[in-house]
């Protein structure tokens, strides 16, 4: 059972007004051994009730620099510019952390180190 599913059902049974144990007690009869605990119910009614868990909500957080393409432009740009590039220099000039810097350079621009200078791959 995957837990979007067991969320809807709980949202739903919550909704129809029953408590936690008449909850806990339907999603058994139905699942069985795949149904959650008492408390997990009784945690998730909760966050139902004070309005912490959503379907269409996107979780917040901070958004991943490495898919920025102005940034991997940068990066790229960069290391055209001067093949003896370092991951320090080129996350100093671009403001991202040494493993995004990291990650742009190997697994998007796909280049590697050959005799201190960043080649492509291919």
């Amino acid at each position: 059972m995957e837990k979007i599913e067991v969320h809807r059902v709980i949202n739903f049974l919550l909704l129809k007004g029953c408590t936690a144990r008449q909850i806990q007690d339907e999603m058994k009869s139905v699942y069985g051994d795949d149904s959650p605990s008492y408390d997990t119910v009784v945690r998730w009614k909760r966050n139902f009730q004070t309005g912490h868990m959503s379907f269409t909500e996107p979780r917040s957080g901070r958004p991943s620099l490495t898919d920025d393409m102005d940034t991997v432009n940068k990066v790229e740009a960069l290391s055209q510019e001067n093949r003896r590039v370092t991951i320090q220099m080129a996350m100093h000039e671009t403001d991202l952390s040494y493993g995004s810097a990291w990650n742009i350079i190997h697994n998007q621009l796909h280049m590697f180190k050959v005799s201190v200078r960043w080649v492509p791959a291919y």
